[in-house]
């Protein structure tokens, strides 16, 4: 039998932890102008697993940031940890700037580059999509 994979992560003061079994759902960089701004980068890269596959530890806080999304973030330092679609219920994303092995999860695509600083260029290989795209 093989072991799962197993992806741990946390906040910038490591008040807030996760650690992920399995393999995630998908593994996308979003470049849509809320995920820049809750962020604070210019692209918010994330994994979503099933949550029965996400193990939390320590508090954070959460904030509605449209009204599919739900943005939990460390209250000591302020790290987003992880992302909850509220439209999806039952998954959790991990934000792969979380993450203590960011190269255990490469992402599979681009999505909402239609929404990307013009002077942005990607050329990584990945599909982009202009908007969202299906799951």
């Amino acid at each position: 039998m093989t072991e799962p994979t197993l992806v741990t992560g946390g906040c910038l003061c490591g008040q807030a932890r996760f650690t992920a079994r399995g393999e995630p759902v998908n593994v996308r960089i979003c470049h849509c102008g809320l995920c820049r701004k809750a962020s604070g980068g210019l692209m918010y890269g994330r994994a979503i697993f099933r949550a029965e596959a996400l193990e939390r530890t320590g508090e954070t806080r959460s904030h509605p940031s449209s009204q599919r999304l739900l943005r939990h973030f460390c209250p000591q330092c302020g790290t987003m940890v992880y992302t909850e679609p509220v439209d999806r219920p039952g998954y959790i994303a991990v934000g792969l700037a979380a993450v203590d092995e960011p190269d255990r999860l490469p992402p599979e695509m681009h999505i909402w580059v239609a929404s990307k600083p013009a002077w942005l260029k990607l050329d990584d290989g990945l599909p982009q999509h202009p908007e969202g795209c299906p799951w």
